[in-house]
């Protein structure tokens, strides 16, 4: 006996996939000298800051390939460029110390073209303090990624070498961890 189409079941649906956005992420961030690694949520590389080849400090992905490469281009001013490269052409962006204190740092960041030194009003800030390994990235209003030292109950002492970066939903990892690499790396 045939069933009618009105009750026939619903043809299955494909599962809707769940954008890896939607929930903030979480990276384990292990600092020795100038160089940094950054472990996922099970623990495996993601990311590697060590010194690059043309006098400027690289972001690393898990595999050695050089994501962006940030110098120094004068007192207090970085730039960050795509890849290896150190050409104007691949800038992603330029960064620059606003105010410094023992206790207190404060970056501006401008993202070309629109973005530059001479405007009042920054892509990105970078808020935080070195020393207690806290940064907080903002990008006007919102909160776009936090650092904060991994805190250990009943412990009194912590390392200042490991910290936890949390970037939330709809930001770009490898320009945040480039922003950090600047923020905690860069002189």
């Amino acid at each position: 006996m045939e069933r009618p189409a009105a009750c026939a079941p619903p043809p299955a649906r494909a599962p809707v996939p769940v954008a890896w956005s939607v929930v903030p992420v979480d990276f384990t961030v292990v600092k020795k000298g100038p160089e940094m690694a950054m472990h996922d949520a099970t623990g495996a590389l993601a990311f590697r800051v060590a010194g690059g080849g043309a006098g400027g400090t690289a972001l690393f992905d898990a595999a050695g390939i050089a994501l962006v490469t940030v110098r120094t281009s004068g007192q207090g001013e970085w730039q960050a460029f795509s890849g290896s490269s150190l050409e104007q052409r691949h800038i992603i962006f330029s960064a620059k110390v606003i105010s410094t204190s023992s206790s207190r740092k404060e970056v501006h960041v401008f993202i070309p073209p629109r973005s530059s030194f001479e405007d009042t009003k920054p892509s990105y800030r970078l808020l935080g303090s070195t020393f207690r390994r806290a940064c907080t990235i903002i990008k006007g209003d919102s909160i776009v990624a936090q650092t904060n030292l991994l805190y250990k109950l009943k412990k009194t002492i912590y390392s200042r070498r490991k910290f936890r970066v949390t970037i939330y939903p709809g930001n770009d990892n490898i320009l945040v961890m480039a922003m950090i690499m600047t923020f905690f790396v860069e002189k």
